[in-house]
């Protein structure tokens, strides 16, 4: 390999981790709140959706069944968290390949596996394990 191609590839490298660094930066930074439908509670949660803030804004909630409130602060929480999902994804798309969901990789609904290319079309030389020469 001669001295150009690995500059080129160092370069490559460089930029990559650039990148990565930059995604990481903006993935720290990201904050979703929801607000229940009829405004009596506010929640924050950062990019893995762990919960930052939860406020009761009135008194409304001492009115509540125990089920009802249980069901308030779910369901805002839910919704707090797929807003942070849609930031993550946002950031997170770019860099993906292209038809690739990222809410879906986030989720979990896709994985490594259905990442895999269909090797039944490429030459041997590709799919066939490489034995290291050195």
């Amino acid at each position: 390999m001669d001295e150009r191609r690995v500059e080129m590839l160092r370069e490559e490298y460089e930029r990559q981790m650039g990148r990565l660094e930059d995604m990481q930066r903006r993935m720290k930074e990201v904050s979703a709140t929801a607000l229940s439908r009829r405004r009596e509670l506010s929640v924050t949660v950062d990019s893995q959706g762990v919960i930052t803030e939860l406020k009761f804004l009135t008194d409304a909630y001492r009115k509540l069944a125990r089920n009802e409130l249980s069901e308030l602060v779910t369901r805002t929480i839910a919704d707090a968290r797929e807003k942070a999902l849609d930031q993550v994804a946002e950031i997170v798309g770019p860099s993906l390949p292209p038809g690739l969901n990222p809410k879906d990789l986030l989720s979990g609904e896709v994985g490594a596996a259905d990442l895999r290319p269909d090797t039944s079309r490429m030459p041997d030389v590709l799919t066939e394990p490489r034995k290291r020469q050195f």
